[in-house]
């Protein structure tokens, strides 16, 4: 999804409190948990279910733009390319080869008792090219395909994360409001022709221009914070604003593309100015920043464990239950979100990043000793 998950190193970094970034974390939980619901419309066949919540992914390139340029505004200079890139590797692929892994097993043992035997070399193959966050782009229906990224349909908009945060850093050094406002208006101005997409093979490239008009979107909407008058955000414009996300989100029928483009163009970019502007407190900002924690292990992991959930039941029970089956995806989803990211991800992305370290420095250290 993109990514808006570098938030809690983007408040380090920045010095901003957590407090005040509370409000795009609540954000980023309620948008993943509204791609979760969505996806169950689908998946069950359910009409009218969180129709547009799709627009959620967005909302998260437009998220990951404004935050990464929090996070690294003091490191423009100073952090390499790949240094830059092994950030966002160690923080982005932990999840993701655990949905892969989890999802691969999946396909790999339905073969013969839910459906049809599975071509074996084709799931290696997704495998492989999932670990190394690259689109399968001929995948057979058996596995998953035309999605191109058939063990994880949702992976597709973290590997257009990760082609718009290389492009974006190997210009970090051109102005960047000004490159922001170009290539945000330069890539809005494919959409109305190409429409929305990227996760199927058809419509792959047009996740290109989506991704690069909301992330610097994002990107612009930080570097105008300070600039643009009071009157644009604060807590009554982002409550109004979140509650306009909601309706969109949850209408029972899809919007036409124009108002895509609005949401895309004005509402997101907007709802982000407003929220990096209003301060929650209490309990709403500790719900907030735990909804903003579990956003991306919930975007990750839902599709893999919806494939077991729902693959158990129908063994068990011969036919899925919506009414069953999708309560309970979302409780275990979320729970195992949870889990996971305190004892698998948080600790791995530690690991990681000490690791890297160690590597990075030795040199220089034994050099000088």
């Amino acid at each position: 999804m993109t990514t808006p998950q570098a938030l809690g190193s983007g408040e380090r970094e920045a010095g901003r409190s957590p407090q005040h970034l509370a409000s795009l974390d609540g954000l980023r939980g309620f948008a993943a948990l509204s791609v979760l619901i969505f996806h169950l419309g689908h998946w069950f066949d359910i009409p009218g279910l969180a129709s547009n919540a799709s627009l959620a992914v967005d909302l998260f390139f437009c998220l990951s733009g404004f935050v990464l340029s929090l996070a690294y505004c003091k490191r423009r200079q100073s952090l390499s390319f790949s240094g830059f890139m092994r950030a966002r590797l160690i923080r982005l692929m932990p999840l993701i080869v655990l949905g892969l892994v989890v999802s691969a097993l999946y396909v790999g043992l339905r073969s013969g008792h839910l459906e049809g035997e599975v071509p074996f070399a084709a799931l290696t193959l997704a495998l492989l090219l999932g670990l190394v966050n690259l689109p399968y782009l001929d995948a057979p229906d058996a596995i998953g395909g035309p999605q191109v990224f058939p063990l994880n349909g949702p992976q597709y908009s973290l590997f257009l994360e990760l082609v718009v945060n290389a492009f974006w850093w190997a210009t970090r050094r051109v102005s960047q409001l000004p490159l922001a406002i170009a290539l945000f208006l330069g890539c809005l101005a494919i959409l109305p022709f190409t429409g929305l997409g990227g996760d199927t093979t058809d419509t792959l490239w047009r996740g290109f221009p989506r991704v690069g008009a909301s992330f610097f979107a994002g990107v612009a909407v930080f570097h105008l914070l300070d600039r643009l008058p009071g009157w644009l955000g604060g807590p009554r414009l982002f409550w109004t604003l979140a509650a306009g996300m909601a309706v969109l989100f949850y209408l029972p029928f899809e919007v036409p593309l124009w108002m895509q483009l609005v949401w895309i163009a004005l509402l997101a970019p907007w709802l982000i100015l407003a929220g990096a502007r209003t301060v929650l407190q209490g309990r709403i900002a500790t719900w907030s920043s735990l909804s903003g924690d579990l956003s991306y292990p919930v975007y990750c992991l839902h599709y893999p464990l919806f494939c077991w959930i729902n693959g158990l039941y129908r063994l068990r029970f011969g036919e899925q239950n919506a009414g069953i089956e999708g309560p309970a995806v979302i409780v275990i989803v979320c729970v195992a979100s949870f889990v996971l990211l305190k004892l698998y991800d948080e600790p791995l992305r530690r690991a990681l990043a000490e690791g890297v370290r160690r590597w990075t420095y030795r040199p220089a250290s034994s050099a000088g000793a």
